[in-house]
């Protein structure tokens, strides 16, 4: 008898809606065990150079401290690439870790992908 499968923690998918523009959209949990897998999803984002980076976290279930270094890891990237990184929340659990580490100036976050695209 064969274990049933288990769902992914995090799945992670990209597009671009314009040129210059690309939007990760994380779905699930981001914590110890997969805040290496965004860091290494964010890779070919910049390399491709674009002008803004949207992080659409409306559906991540779970952000940890860990989490919130792989954040703070993209923003650093971001600001060398001179790149403009907005992340979508718009849940408690995004807000609320932003909010709590005090990462609110250091890590805007959008309640809504419309305003992080344009704004």
């Amino acid at each position: 008898m064969t274990a049933p499968a288990i769902p992914p923690l995090l799945r992670l998918s990209s597009s671009t809606p314009r040129p210059g523009v690309v939007v990760v959209e994380a779905n699930g949990e981001i914590d110890a065990a997969t805040a290496p897998q965004l860091t290494t999803a964010l890779e070919p984002v910049w390399a491709s150079a674009p002008g803004r980076v949207v992080l659409d976290l409306s559906r991540v279930t779970f952000l940890g401290t860990a989490g919130l270094g792989a954040l703070l890891r993209a923003a650093d990237h971001a600001d060398t690439a001179e790149v403009v990184l907005r992340l979508v929340g718009g849940t408690r659990c995004v807000d609320r870790a932003v909010e709590v580490a005090g990462l609110g100036a250091r890590l805007p976050v959008s309640p809504d992908l419309g305003h992080a695209l344009h704004g």
